[in-house]
C-alpha cells in the first residue's frame, strides 16, 4: 500500500492518496491492467499489458462498451484525455486521469448541494462511477452496499458520519484543487471486496464461436449522464492474444 501512496501522489496529486487508494481498491482492486465489460465478463483478466491492450483492440472493434486499468477509465474518455491503449494500462497516466475527471466530478457537484465540501465528495464517486450524481447511491443488488458506500468503506468511513470523509480544499478556482483526506472519527473495519475487478451487477456471459474463451471480467455499469461520459481476429502468434469473448 505505501508504494501505491507514493504512486498515486506523484501521478495524482490534486488527489489525497487515501481517497485514490479507495477508489482503486473498489475499482480494480489495484489490477493495473483490469478491463471491465459493461453488460458481460471476459472468462479471466489479462495477465500482461500486451495481453490488456490486445483484448481492449479486440472489445472495441466487436462495439463494447468498458472501462480499463486501475482506476477503471472508460474507453470514451480515452480520447479526451489524450490516451492510447497502451498509455491507458500504465497505473500512473490511468490514475492522473482518473484522478482529473474525480475532481471534475467534484467541482460540478459542488453548486448541487449548496457548497457542502463533504456531500459533494460523495456525489463526485457516484458521477466517477456512473457519471451521474445519484446512481452511485443506489444498491446494484438488494441489501448490499452502494458503490458510494464501498469507496467510504475501503476509506475507514463510516458511511452515515459524513465529516471524515475527504474534502478539496484550494479556494482558487484557477489553480488544481486538491482532495485531503481527512482522520476517521470513529475507526471501522475496511470492508473487503473479491480480488479482480468489482462484482458491481451479475456477470452475462459472452461467447464468441471463433475463438477459445480464455479470458475473465466482471463488470461494472456506467450509465448515461448529464455531461459527457465520465468514467464510460485472432492474433498471429508472434503478438500477444487478446482475452476471448463469445456472442
Amino acid at each position: 500500500m505505501l508504494d501505491f501512496l507514493l504512486l498515486a501522489e506523484q501521478c495524482a496529486p490534486t488527489v489525497a492518496p487515501q481517497t485514490m487508494a479507495a477508489i482503486v481498491q473498489v475499482e480494480s482492486t489495484f489490477n493495473p491492467y483490469a478491463i471491465g465489460v459493461v453488460g458481460g465478463v471476459l472468462q479471466r483478466q489479462p495477465q500482461a499489458k500486451d495481453e490488456a491492450v490486445e483484448t481492449a483492440k479486440a472489445l472495441e472493434a466487436d462495439g463494447w462498451n468498458f472501462s480499463l486499468g486501475i482506476a477503471q477509465v472508460n474507453r470514451h474518455n480515452l480520447p479526451k484525455y489524450g490516451l492510447s491503449y497502451e498509455e491507458a494500462f500504465d497505473p500512473c497516466e490511468n490514475m492522473r486521469v482518473g484522478s482529473l475527471i474525480l475532481e471534475d466530478c467534484y467541482t460540478r457537484a459542488l453548486p448541487r448541494v449548496d457548497g457542502d465540501e463533504q456531500r459533494a465528495l460523495q456525489s463526485a464517486f457516484s458521477c466517477y462511477y456512473s457519471g451521474n450524481f445519484t446512481r452511485g447511491f443506489q444498491p446494484d443488488v438488494s441489501g448490499k452496499p452502494s458503490y458510494v458506500e464501498k469507496v467510504l468503506a475501503q476509506a475507514d468511513v463510516e458511511p452515515k458520519a459524513i465529516p471524515i470523509v475527504p474534502s478539496i480544499s484550494s479556494r482558487e478556482a484557477t489553480k488544481p484543487q486538491r482532495v485531503r483526506a481527512a482522520t476517521p472519527a470513529r475507526p471501522t473495519p475496511a470492508a473487503r471486496t473479491p480480488s479482480g475487478p468489482p462484482v458491481d451487477h451479475a456477470p452475462v456471459l459472452l461467447q464468441r464461436v471463433d475463438a477459445p474463451a480464455t479470458a475473465t471480467v466482471v463488470t461494472h455499469e456506467r450509465g448515461q449522464v448529464d455531461a459527457p461520459v465520465t468514467n464510460e481476429d485472432a492474433k498471429p502468434a508472434a503478438q500477444a492474444a487478446s482475452s476471448s469473448i463469445v456472442f
